[in-house]
This record gives C-alpha cells, structure tokens and sequence, in this order.
C-alpha cells in the first residue's frame, strides 16, 4: 500500500478532504522503530504559503506549521502551533528584521536577528541544499548559519557530501542511487552537545527522500525525540 493510501485510511477525513496534499512524510522513532507521527505538505499556494499539518499514529491533527515564501526559499518565514502543549514556534520578517518566538500559551519570548541576510531559516535546509548541490557534490564542504527559534538564537552548520555507508540513513534496499548528505555543527565543541543529521536525496529532481535525525517536535511529554523520517511525493 502506497503511503498516501495508507494515510487516507488513518488521518481524519475532513481534514484531508479539505487539504491537497503534494508532499507525506512518515517519521519513525529511532528507539523503537515505532511510528511516531506523519506530516502532510499543501503545494504553495497564491500567497506563497505551505501548511504541514502533523497526525498522531491514531490519526490525530496535533500540530501545524505554516511557511510562507516570500523572499529567498531557504529563508521561509513560518510559525509552528503544537496544540498538546500550546507549544508556539516562529520565525518572522518584519522588515529587515528576523523576529524569533518560542513559548508557551501567553508566555512568548522573542529575541530580534538582525544580521540574517544568509540565514537558514526551517526547511529552508532543503532549498540550501538543493541550491549548492554542484558545489556539495564537487566535496565542498559549506558553511551556515541556521535559525534556532527555541533558543531564540543561531547556530554555524556545516553541510558536506558522505559516502553511502558513512549515513545511517542509508538503504541497501531500497535507494541504492540516493546522494547522502550530513550536516552538524561547524564548531567543534558545540559538535559534542549535538548530533549531526543525516540526508538523503533522490538526484534525479533533487527530491529529500529521508530525514535522520533530531525532530523539530517534542514527544507526548515533551522530550525531544530522533526520527527518521520517510517521504513521498504525491503528484
């Protein structure tokens, strides 16, 4: 069974019927290998908008994200609502400003970035990635800054082309032509508090077919969790 089939037997009807889904992914826990959640991509619309919509394995809308495109692609503007917890996540333009926001219920922190010309802004990464593959693929190894909205801070990333069997994300069996791609920390000491995350990506489109790594979602009691993440493209 297809994952968009499968998907349309669990999720909840009417969210489905209102939505059209280009993009599905499945996350796993890397723990147990048990799904975790699954999150469904709108095509950008009119006013440059995406919306991921992510379902609990019962088939429960529990958070949702909204990107909005409105200059670079690897810089979306977005804003993350969790309803488990009234988690809010954001990161917004005004102006030149970055604004960044992370609380919960009424109790919102903000923090303003003013030098983001080139930040990295969500899933940005992809666009970043797709943007420089000659250069990745050449073995180039590339330097960024990334937005941390739940630190109301950034981070230096490094992105660089691995071996195959140098990526956990690897699939002897399937996705024997994916280009793999890791991205930690640039810094070295800061490398020793966070684990890199895996890409892998399907050449022919440049298409992400997996995510290994840290979610950018908490679990039901609010620990953060390792996923891998499984995508298909629907249309």
């Amino acid at each position: 069974m297809s994952v968009l089939l499968l998907m349309l037997t669990i999720v909840s009807l009417p969210v489905v019927a209102e939505k059209s889904y280009v993009v599905a992914g499945t996350a796993y826990n890397l723990e147990n290998n048990q799904l975790a959640y699954r999150e469904l991509y709108t095509a950008l619309d009119e006013n440059k908008s995406v919306t991921v919509d992510y379902f609990s394995p019962e088939g429960n809308l529990f958070a949702t994200k909204t990107l909005v495109y409105q200059g670079e692609f690897f810089q979306p503007s977005f804003e993350l609502q969790d309803n488990r917890d009234n988690e809010y996540v954001a990161a917004q333009f005004q102006g030149a400003r970055l604004v960044l926001s992370h609380g919960k219920s009424a109790n919102v922190n903000e923090k303003v970035i003013l030098d983001n010309a080139r930040l990295v802004i969500d899933a940005g990464f992809d666009a970043y990635i797709q943007m420089n593959w000659e250069q990745l693929m050449a073995g180039k190894r590339l330097k960024f800054e990334f937005a941390l909205p739940v630190r109301l801070s950034t981070i230096q990333l490094e992105a660089r082309k691995i071996k195959a069997s140098e990526s956990p994300a690897n699939d002897k069996e399937f996705g024997a032509d994916w280009v793999h791609f890791r991205i930690a920390p640039a810094k070295a000491f800061i490398s020793f508090f966070a684990d890199p995350i895996y890409l892998a990506y399907n050449p022919n489109g440049k298409f992400l077919m997996r995510f290994y790594g840290r979610s950018n979602l908490d679990n039901n009691a609010g620990d953060p969790v390792d996923v891998r993440i499984d995508y298909e493209y629907l249309n």
